[in-house]
């Protein structure tokens, strides 16, 4: 039985927002500090200011995305489009609200609209690997994610969701694989450390498990299900101390 991810590492819409910031002083600094209480609100200022920009539009639908608010998301989406043709960003922006949305093609077809702008668009291929996962279509997942992996290497996202991939269809190697690259890449993350462990797990390879959970409880004392592992594992070894 495939082993099966914890669900911090299941999300499978990573959306990084593009963030700028602009240096006021005295009074200014103050009005602004208080209408820049969030991203919507930030760019909703800056598209207030700038209506005839792309770019401020797609942001602010990013925005919207971060909090699940994807009817507004691709409203901003498409003005961006209106006012910048052959802009492969809004559609990213269009394809993640379509996932969370649940409506699986319409977000594959908005990402490959972005690859057909962008062929090099690593966001896009991890899009396309979330959507295609979240249909059940793992082979065409693991290729998309694959090519997310080969386009940006030290993505943190692409390569645990690759993992995840993998580790769906039992494909465990790969999935370790995967997961220790991206520990070298951020050493200190408990989840992957954590879901590593569980990888191990499921190969029987109890005492890496008992490390990796170790290295959680080092990281996050208070992690309850690394906890319950690395108990569970010492009672199977028969630890007793």
């Amino acid at each position: 039985m495939p082993f099966a991810l914890r669900s911090q590492l299941l999300c499978w819409i990573e959306i990084a927002a593009i963030t700028g910031s602009v240096l006021t002083y005295g009074l200014a600094t103050y009005q602004r500090n208080f209408v820049w209480k969030d991203d919507v609100t930030f760019w909703s200022d800056v598209v207030k200011k700038s209506p005839q920009k792309a770019r401020p539009h797609n942001n602010l639908a990013v925005a919207y995305n971060e909090k699940d608010l994807m009817e507004q998301a691709v409203s901003e989406a498409i003005t961006a489009l209106r006012l910048r043709q052959n802009y492969p960003n809004p559609f990213i922006s269009i394809g993640d609200a379509y996932l969370k949305k649940g409506f699986f093609d319409t977000a594959i077809m908005a990402y490959k609209n972005a690859l057909s702008i962008k062929s090099d668009y690593s966001d896009a291929y991890l899009g396309m690997g979330n959507a295609y996962a979240k249909k059940g279509e793992m082979d065409t997942a693991i290729e998309a994610f694959k090519k997310a992996v080969e386009l940006r290497p030290n993505d943190i996202t692409a390569r645990v969701n690759l993992a995840a991939a993998y580790g769906s269809k039992g494909l465990t190697e790969h999935a370790i694989k995967e997961l220790r690259q991206a520990l070298t890449i951020k050493p200190d993350s408990p989840d992957i450390h954590y879901n590593l462990g569980v990888a191990f797990e499921e190969k029987g390879l109890l005492f890496n498990a008992l490390t990796e959970y170790k290295t959680v409880l080092r990281l996050r004392p208070d992690d309850r299900e690394a906890n319950d592992k690395y108990h569970e594992i010492r009672e199977k070894l028969k630890m007793p101390f």
